[in-house]
């Protein structure tokens, strides 16, 4: 049933093709008629949609500052009232953006929409202006009612926003937000509709690199035990016999080429001489160099100098650990938690060894389909030239080359100035909470060409739970309330009293 809400009318040399007015109607009872609504209205053109941008309220008798001096006077109030009733004069003027002229498949009684024309005359004034019907929304959106993920409601037309998973996931997606808006909680929304998700409809593995062991307490959830897997990466371990001498040149920048062609001699010379099932720890290739045929000393003295200076990093043995071929399943979470990791080289050559290896093995076939989350991305994935991170390459691999190998990536910032803008610029969606920073926004704005000056101006005032919805995951940009999350973890129902509380008693005993 249509609900009617305005009529199109001329007002400051509207309507044109861009934009029209409407004077809202009174008594719409439950409706409410909001800047960001759904409009439609019909046009020479046909079916004209829109979405109101803004709402002004006009009252010509207080348009004059005597009618306002008079009326402010006490003793006059009450006769200027009876003679003038100011309620009366007043009206509501919607302005609407247009956004397309829709045609519908005319064999469907369910209006299918068929395709998106562009407009080429304005709208009619004195026609009718409807809110849109909810299934034609939900098409002109692009909300997936049967497969979707929940992440919550489309803000103002409150319909369920359920994003499509192979639109969202597979061309990449950021999420973007300064500190405290709301990043990791939107995060474990989406990982809680993936590992709710039914086998049978198709679940990519889940890794997360978690910088902070924000979503290690999905382990303790006795829904998921079965389905995360969490590693501390304190204990973590990269295979030797995996590398080769130009990966050792990016972990060590300082070796030459001359070195890495010697080093590459060494690798090759030691793997010849060890079974490949017992392997060789980076000791072994250390005295493999001492104590091998390389004639010119500086380069043996150098060589020796960086692997016993990666060495000390503790981050290399014999075998992988954890081993990553079998740690990664379809529709299971695998969380890597570098939380008591300080050291941010040790960090970025963790992240980089991971990404390098599930990238490959999925070129390969050799593990399933996969969503990689990076959080902190900016530390690991940065624009700086000065502070070029180890794994800035991989992720920018993946990003520019990975739906192709199904390898889907999410990079999670607060920072996107920091962010890389080759990386930025191949994440097709992007979710953006509140962002404050101007030179943040500048940034989204010079690798998005659909963040325009108006939409950055509405990032900036989001309230905590509201966020910007953009790119390929859907039709058209919508704002979304972030619905609440299913399952909480424990340390988040401590307050910060409660905490010191906690810490002092502790001492006492």
């Amino acid at each position: 049933m249509k609900k009617e809400i305005g009529i199109v009318f001329n007002y400051q040399q509207l309507p044109d093709v861009h934009q029209f007015p409407f004077v809202i109607k009174k008594d719409l009872g439950r409706l409410k008629v909001q800047k960001g609504l759904f409009v439609h209205t019909e046009t020479i053109d046909g079916f004209l949609i829109g979405t109101i941008e803004k709402i002004l309220l006009v009252n010509e008798y207080f348009a004059d500052p005597l009618t306002i001096k008079a009326y402010n006077n006490k003793n006059n109030i009450n006769i200027i009232k009876s003679l003038f009733p100011s309620d009366e004069f007043e009206y509501a003027i919607a302005i609407v953006k247009t956004l397309g002229i829709l045609e519908f498949d005319e064999t469907d009684k369910y209006h299918l929409i068929k395709r998106i024309k562009r407009m080429t005359y304005p709208a009619t004034p004195g026609k009718e202006v409807y809110a849109l019907d909810e299934n034609i929304l939900k098409q002109f959106i692009g909300i997936d009612d049967k497969d979707g993920l929940l992440l919550g409601k489309v803000k103002v037309s409150n319909i369920d926003a359920r994003i499509n998973i192979n639109r969202l996931l597979n061309k990449h997606f950021a999420i973007l937000s300064i500190s405290g808006g709301g990043k990791s909680y939107l995060t474990s929304i989406i990982i809680e509709e993936l590992l709710m998700r039914d086998g049978s409809r198709g679940t990519p593995a889940i890794i997360v690199i978690d910088v902070h062991g924000e979503y290690t307490y999905f382990k303790d959830l006795k829904k998921f035990t079965d389905k995360v897997k969490v590693f501390d990466c304190m204990y973590f371990q990269i295979a030797v016999p995996k590398l080769n001498g130009f990966i050792f040149k990016k972990y060590q920048e300082q070796i030459s080429s001359v070195q890495v062609r010697e080093l590459s001699k060494h690798i090759k010379s030691l793997k010849e001489e060890r079974d490949k099932k017992s392997g060789y720890s980076l000791r072994d290739l250390i005295e493999h160099v001492e104590y091998g045929n390389l004639n010119i000393k500086s380069t043996k003295h150098a060589l020796l100098g960086w692997l016993t200076e990666l060495e000390r990093l503790h981050l290399f043995g014999p075998v992988e650990n954890p081993d990553l071929s079998e740690a990664i399943k379809p529709g299971h979470l695998t969380i890597f938690n570098l939380a008591r990791e300080i050291s941010i080289r040790k960090k970025q050559i963790i992240v980089d060894y991971i990404c390098y290896r599930i990238f490959q093995m999925r070129r390969l076939g050799e593990i399933a389909p996969f969503l990689l989350i990076i959080e902190e991305a900016h530390q690991f994935c940065s624009e700086s030239a000065q502070s070029k991170a180890i794994s800035k390459n991989i992720i920018e691999t993946i990003a520019r080359e990975g739906r192709k190998f199904m390898a889907c990536l999410c990079l999670i910032s607060q920072r996107p100035k920091r962010l890389s803008s080759t990386a930025l610029s191949q994440l097709n969606s992007k979710m953006i909470l509140n962002i404050k920073n101007p030179y943040d926004l500048k940034h989204l704005m010079d690798s998005s060409e659909m963040i325009t000056k108006e939409l950055a101006d509405m990032i900036s005032s989001l309230g905590v739970g509201e966020m910007l919805l953009m790119g390929n995951a859907i039709n058209y940009p919508i704002f979304i309330e972030v619905r609440k999350r299913k399952y909480e973890p424990a340390v988040e129902k401590i307050s910060l009293t409660q905490a010191c509380l906690d810490w002092v008693s502790k001492q006492v005993d």
